[in-house]
């Protein structure tokens, strides 16, 4: 059996691992309250320790890209998902705010080996552009259905399970992440692989140069800021947000994001199979525009009206998958490439994904509250909207 036949194969070992990651992402979401009362912290230095990963992410990414090109994705996303099994781990052995950022920290060691893997696999085993988009599709939800899986079941099924521990909770869940990542291990092992390139020699630097030629490339690393800062910042706080400013119960609140999290999947699954090179820019302005209104609704609203302005902000989902598309088509990233494309990528998008959850703690914890974290938030989106039809009409 050929490269082929077994690449669909494979992609779902993939996505086992990155719902994982989305795991790793989400874990603390649902818990947070618990959390901050044992180890006793503030919002604005929980945020910190939600961000630590994303903050290792900034120097652990471009290395991640390297070291995929150079040893391939097999060892990559096997050590990523060790690395998202061991700080679930680590998170539930934390007493204090300063080991829960280390622990949280250690997903960002080689966590981006996941996420930079998943693109650079789909570059380099779906060459038809339209298996790529499918693949796309599939692969982005992986981990939002990880993130929704934890939200929805979290408070309602896991810490009634284990006797409200949120410690158990984790542990828990760092030995579901060992189990899909062997799965992964053996997935991948037994399949056939299709011959890859050899990135061509260059000067040190030369790579990225290249790739820094290519306007695609540009727009894509000018997004990635305000994605991360967005999707990070709403996805640690939202269950929080919706419980404070809605009145709901822990329990309630969690399952409203948890249909909003179902909503976006959905989004992420489909947009991208519309996304072709002359629909991607326009269908990425709709997303932030239709972000900034959710969050808009939910900040301002009754708690009939945050409901629905959450479920409307799951527009966020469809930000990373078409990013990464225009990254993808970018006319100089190729399958030899791809790998330090996305891992610079990621890299840069971390900046943001560290300062998400931080800023929104620490307007939380000022008079603003959390109605004033949501409007900031809506307010980079909006502007980012903007911006980005400015730098494409004059492309």
């Amino acid at each position: 059996m050929n490269a082929s036949h077994h690449r669909w194969r494979v992609l779902l070992g993939l996505i086992g691992v990155y719902s994982a990651f989305g795991m790793a992402v989400t874990a603390l979401a649902p818990m947070l309250t618990l959390v901050q009362e044992d180890i006793g912290a503030s919002r604005g230095s929980m945020g910190l320790a939600l961000g630590a990963w994303a903050f290792i992410f900034i120097f652990t990414a471009p290395l991640a890209g390297r070291f995929i090109d150079r040893f391939g994705i097999g060892w990559a996303v096997s050590l990523g998902g060790c690395s998202v099994a061991g700080s679930l781990l680590a998170r539930a052995n934390a007493t204090s705010v300063s080991s829960m950022w280390l622990a949280v920290a250690l997903f960002g060691v080689f966590g981006p080996l996941i996420s930079a893997s998943a693109p650079t696999f789909v570059a380099r085993w779906f060459p038809d552009e339209a298996e790529r988009r499918r693949a796309v599709g599939l692969y982005v939800i992986a981990p939002a259905v990880g993130g929704v899986a934890i939200v929805a079941t979290t408070n309602s099924f896991l810490l009634p399970w284990f006797d409200d521990s949120w410690r158990t909770v984790l542990i828990a869940e760092s030995g579901l992440a060992a189990a899909l990542t062997i799965v992964w291990a053996a997935t991948y092992a037994t399949a056939t692989k299709p011959s890859i390139p050899r990135p061509k020699a260059a000067p040190e630097g030369g790579h990225l140069r290249e790739l820094l030629e290519s306007s695609g490339v540009r727009l894509a690393l000018g997004l990635a800021f305000t994605v991360f800062f967005v999707n990070h910042a709403l996805g640690s706080w939202t269950v929080t947000v919706v419980e404070d400013l809605g009145g709901f119960s822990p329990s309630v609140a969690a399952n409203w994001t948890a249909l909003a999290g179902l909503v976006g999947i959905g989004i992420s699954a489909v947009i991208p199979n519309f996304a072709n090179p002359r629909r991607v820019v326009g269908l990425l302005i709709a997303a932030f525009i239709l972000l900034a209104r959710g969050l808009c609704i939910t900040a301002l609203g009754s708690p009939p009206l945050i409901v629905i302005g959450t479920i409307v902000s799951a527009a966020r989902s469809a930000l990373v998958p078409l990013t990464i598309l225009i990254l993808m088509e970018a006319d100089r990233v190729t399958p030899s490439n791809a790998g330090l494309a996305n891992g610079i990528w990621f890299a840069v998008g971390e900046v943001g994904g560290v300062s998400g959850p931080w800023v929104m703690g620490l307007i939380a914890d000022s008079s603003a509250g959390f109605t004033g974290g949501l409007l900031v938030v809506a307010g980079l989106a909006f502007a980012t909207a903007i911006g980005t039809r400015l730098a494409t009409v004059s492309r």
